[in-house]
């Protein structure tokens, strides 16, 4: 009889599930499953990187995975309301995907509402890049090689390989969520509940990324050396030197050896290094872009939290970590054992609202009748709920104000329930009509350009072209060093608006 080892695919797990004589009972089941599924069928050959992977996702699952999460990522983080700018970037991304392994994938680019520094993938060729980082981009072939490091994630199918192994390695292993559907979003910190894009690649994935981003550059005719100097952009973000960076860039390989890895292999490709750059072209695409937060969509003072657009405030309990997201705020404990979230409910009135609540299976819940917030009207009550790993006990009140029903949720494990029950029913309280003039007249800043009319230093260019953000800032979103000139002619970036602290 034949090793059943000649037919498992030459992938190497060994990062993920250690030595044999550490592995976990989970792991050797884990080890023997993906040596089963090897055995069946499931590798294949991949045409970008030339690697056989564990696969068992077919390349028509893919591409329904990444339209449901397109959906998901669409309606969460949302897509930035500049449909020139989405064009423009569509048309960079298709010219790249051509020039991939994978042509006939449905690749589709946007631009997300996002002001951290950051670009993503999810499979079957979505791709995404924040308006954060194409501020401190400086030119076309910048994007271009952004864009190809992560066509380089979905051709070398990275996210697929993750989710396999993640999937094997977790058999037998609970998820931890709450089963009822108002509460499962928000069980994680992550709070989307796109597990797709929490996924971290591995180093080896990461380099791997950048060299196919490094061909696709130079089969589309783009200056390949560009993507080192987004490494170079990222080692200063990373630094600290301005812009928000996701926590995923922890993980990443140093963006100086990613920097010192391409130009390795832009000098072995033995091509020339020539190709476009294309900076005016680009830089005109940014002329009013909103930089940072848009504290129109809500901002914190404190624990505070304000909208202006839906004229609203908020306060979470203090210290807790907060998050602003599109479909909902929410504020997790220091322990991360309690969460206080506010968030829209699609129904027509707050006694439909909570009758549906209440009616859930799995939920024990005694509604409090009705009654006001602050004079608006309101339903409130508190429940106890079964996850698959312990009982949750929280409370809720639906809220009714200017046409709209809010949720106001509050929740903990059932056994520190006591400690938070006090705080959150608190914050629910907390929910009023903002009418602060000027918390509802804040506005978000905006990126303009400046064309200098000479040659003149940073310290200068602040002077007469003032924005209010700090000196290493502005250096960095201009890609020059604090002492830096910019020469007569050159396009600057400035920002307009003042910040809201």
């Amino acid at each position: 009889m034949e090793s059943i080892s000649a037919y498992v695919c030459p992938v190497s797990y060994k990062s993920r599930l250690g030595s044999q004589k550490s592995k976990s009972l989970i792991q050797v089941v884990a080890f023997i499953a993906i040596s089963f599924i090897a055995a069946m069928g499931g590798c294949s050959t991949n045409l970008a990187t030339g690697e056989r992977r564990l696969n068992f996702t077919s390349e028509a699952q893919e591409i329904s995975m990444g339209r449901e999460a397109d959906k998901e990522i669409s309606a969460s983080i949302g897509l930035y309301a500049d449909e020139p700018l989405q064009q423009y970037v569509q048309k960079l991304g298709t010219k790249l995907a051509s020039n991939s392994e994978r042509p006939n994938l449905p690749w589709t680019f946007r631009v997300v509402d996002d002001p951290t520094v950051n670009a993503f993938a999810v499979p079957g060729g979505f791709i995404y890049v924040t308006r954060g980082i194409l501020v401190h981009l400086n030119n076309e072939a910048e994007l271009a090689g952004v864009m190809g490091h992560e066509i380089g994630h979905v051709t070398a199918q990275h996210s697929v390989h993750s989710m396999a192994t993640e999937q094997l390695t977790q058999l037998g292993l609970g998820l931890g969520s709450i089963l009822l559907p108002d509460l499962q979003p928000y069980m994680g910190l992550a709070g989307t509940g796109l597990g797709l894009l929490f996924l971290k690649f591995s180093r080896d994935d990461e380099n791997q990324a950048d060299e196919l981003g490094v061909r696709y550059m130079m089969r589309a005719g783009s200056d390949p050396r560009q993507l080192g100097e987004v490494m170079a952009m990222l080692d200063r973000v990373s630094g600290g030197e301005g812009g928000r960076v996701p926590e995923w860039l922890a993980t990443h390989p140093s963006p100086g050896n990613r920097r010192n890895h391409i130009e390795e292999i832009i000098k072995a490709s033995n091509v020339a290094t020539g190709g476009t750059i294309n900076r005016e072209p680009y830089l005109n695409q940014l002329d009013g872009m909103m930089f940072g937060p848009n504290p129109r969509e809500g901002f914190f003072r404190s624990a505070v939290f304000f909208h202006p657009e839906l004229k609203f405030r908020f306060e979470f309990p203090s210290g807790w970590k907060t998050m602003n997201q599109k479909q909902a705020v929410v504020a997790v404990s220091p322990k991360e054992d309690a969460v206080v979230v506010v968030a829209f409910s699609t129904k027509r009135s707050v006694d439909e609202a909570a009758n549906e609540f209440f009616a859930q299976e799995g939920l024990t819940g005694r509604r409090t009748g009705s009654a006001s917030i602050h004079g608006m009207r309101a339903a409130s009550g508190s429940f106890t709920a079964q996850s698959e790993q312990e009982t949750v006990q929280g409370a809720v009140a639906f809220v009714e104000y200017n046409g709209r029903i809010y949720q106001l949720l509050g929740y903990s494990g059932q056994p520190q329930w006591g400690a938070y029950e006090q705080v959150v029913m608190r914050a629910i309280g907390s929910f009023d009509r903002l009418t602060d003039s000027a918390m509802l007249s804040v506005q978000p800043q905006r990126l303009k350009l400046v064309t200098v009319p000479r040659a003149m230093s940073l310290d200068e260019f602040q002077r007469l072209y003032p924005s209010d953000l700090s000196l290493e800032t502005l250096a960095l979103i201009n890609r020059v060093e604090r002492t830096g000139q910019f020469r007569a002619g050159q396009q600057v970036k400035r920002v307009v608006g003042a910040a809201v602290e």
